[in-house]
């Protein structure tokens, strides 16, 4: 017994060890490139919590600090503007080397950025109000009165492509939530930590009730498409982080491990 255990902590360390060594090679190579911190011309974003948040005074959001993490890996200073998600998007359409963040890759949008590399996977289901029986199917969406979602998202492509006719759109995530606590919509349709937050941040009291999973999809880092930034530099700087123990101490600092 004694064996297994010391041999478990040995294989452990040398795991540890062989991590290390390649996020440190990974960091040479990004630092040895020195171009990424030329090329970025703005940083973008909009509040999703708790993947972006402006109104923390401290923890930003999950995928603000991992984007933040992999500047400060290529000396990037630039700081991560926060606006309406609609503002964002039109700087990043309209500008080369606009970061914009967090993006859901969709058919619509493929051809429209240069996606740069993958942050983190989100499932999205319908939530309704405390007490409300779950939203499991497209046809048990289509007939409530009314299905919640925000503006020039994936969700409302999403709700569109199924032939939902009875969406209302909101600005903001928050402004989404806020409607549901005040029964002016039925249900919402977007990220299931998206609605999770923002039902705490409105106000809203109880469990939200979440129906089956609808999608699995990432949030990216993408970029305007005409931007002359790698996507190889961006995807190592996350293997690095990952190596390195950096996503799982934002994962959980986030509580969403």
């Amino acid at each position: 017994m004694f064996m297994i255990s010391k041999l478990g902590r040995v294989a452990s360390a040398m795991g540890a060890a062989a991590r290390f060594a390649a996020a440190g090679a990974l960091v040479a190579g990004l630092l040895g490139a020195g171009t990424a911190s030329a090329q970025v011309a703005r940083v973008v974003t909009a509040d999703f919590a708790p993947l972006t948040d402006s109104t923390s005074p401290d923890k930003k959001g999950l995928v603000h600090d991992i984007v933040l993490e992999m500047m400060k890996l290529q000396k990037i200073d630039k700081p991560i503007e926060f606006m309406a998600w609609s503002a964002a998007v039109q700087l990043a359409d309209g500008t080369p080397n606009v970061l914009i963040l967090p993006m859901t890759r969709t058919a619509a949008r493929e051809d429209k950025y240069l996606w740069l590399t993958k942050t983190f996977d989100l499932n999205r289901s319908f939530g309704a109000r405390p007490g409300s029986a779950p939203v499991n199917t497209i046809d048990q969406a289509k007939a409530l009165k009314a299905v919640g979602t925000t503006v020039n998202s994936a969700s409302l492509a999403y709700l569109k492509d199924k032939g939902l006719t009875n969406i209302q759109e909101f600005p903001s995530s928050r402004d989404l939530m806020q409607a549901l606590k005040d029964s002016k919509i039925d249900a919402v349709y977007q990220p299931d930590a998206f609605a999770k937050a923002d039902w705490k941040a409105v106000g809203g009291s109880g469990a939200l009730v979440f129906g089956e999973i609808q999608e699995r999809s990432a949030s990216y880092l993408a970029a305007n498409k005409g931007s002359n930034l790698n996507p190889a530099d961006w995807q190592g700087a996350i293997q690095v982080l990952e190596q390195d123990g950096t996503i799982d101490k934002l994962v959980a600092l986030y509580g969403m491990n």
